[in-house]
């Protein structure tokens, strides 16, 4: 069942109308196998009312009654394109071993989800408080650590972008250093949405253990996939921004609030807490509420409805 459909993107855009317009609703029951026809006809009403196409419209799994939600990408102010690297060609593959655990890895991060399991980011990647996954982090772990150069090739080069998926996850697992940084940074301009939300969510992992490392990643690069009208860029942006606005980065509470503060003020205003409470923090702290206290009006769920 559609539990939550929600918009970015819409400054200066007439959002009622958009909204009332939709062919889908919260309440509505959708199967799994009629979701790219019901992209198809979200697509449809945007560009009816707007005269353009939706940036991006986001099936993503759960809220919190473990319902479907819809992210609805609108083409306003708010939304800006966000440059990507040239098309890789060379033919640098990994072994099939790893694609296979990758594979079983996403598969168990389902089950992850549903059982509510806990991850421990403390040592720079991740690892879940449930077992049958953390095994396989632990085996991508040892892989990385022991093949970084052939991963850091792939990514920069391969020109499968399975491959290049599969290489920015597992480079989170290797050991940390700027040379590692300086890959995942370049593979968040990746033309792939998966491979840029693989490395951008294993910046934000490292990002978490250690203000050494958090120094390492360049802040304004993210600032400015705020403003993508790509879900995910904005929701991995946004958890890496959150860290990193955390450790007192110079200068980036203000080119947050130059560059990005419209797209900030459209995720706050989300109702799913997952999903906002980066975009609150980082508010919070430009409106400079100390943060003991930013922390507790945002656990409390009600920071939403200040935006």
């Amino acid at each position: 069942m559609v539990g939550e459909i929600e918009f970015y993107g819409y400054s200066h855009l007439q959002l009622d109308r958009i909204k009332a317009a939709l062919p889908v609703h919260e309440g509505d029951v959708i199967a799994i196998q009629d979701f790219p026809a019901t992209k198809e006809k979200i697509m449809e009403s945007v560009r009816h009312e707007v005269g353009r196409k939706a940036t991006d419209i986001a099936f993503t799994c759960c809220d919190n009654r473990t319902n479907l939600m819809i992210y609805i990408g609108l083409p306003g102010d708010s939304s800006r394109s966000f440059p990507y690297n040239p098309s890789p060609r060379a033919s640098a593959r990994l072994p099939q071993r790893i694609l296979d655990l990758y594979d079983r890895e996403m598969d168990l991060t389902l089950e992850s989800v549903q059982k509510q399991a806990g991850e421990d980011s403390s040592k720079g990647y991740a690892l879940s408080a449930y077992r049958p996954l953390r095994e396989i982090e632990l085996a991508i772990r040892e892989f990385a650590i022991h093949h970084e150069l052939l991963i850091r090739r792939v990514i920069r080069s391969s020109a499968e972008p399975r491959q290049r998926q599969v290489a920015a996850h597992a480079l989170g697992y290797a050991r940390q250093s700027r040379a590692q940084i300086s890959a995942l940074v370049e593979a968040s301009h990746d033309e792939d949405n998966t491979v840029r939300n693989n490395a951008v969510r294993a910046l934000g992992v490292l990002a978490l253990s250690s203000e050494r490392v958090a120094a390492w990643i360049p802040a304004e690069t993210f600032v400015r996939m705020l403003n993508s009208g790509v879900w995910q860029d904005r929701n991995k942006a946004g958890g890496l921004l959150c860290t990193l606005s955390a450790v007192a980065v110079l200068g980036l509470l203000s080119l947050l609030r130059s560059e990005a503060l419209d797209s900030l003020i459209e995720m706050a205003r989300w109702r799913d807490p997952s999903h906002a409470s980066d975009a609150r923090m980082i508010l919070g702290r430009i409106a400079g509420i100390e943060e003991g206290r930013l922390a507790e009006i945002v656990a409390s769920g009600n920071g939403g409805r200040d935006y």
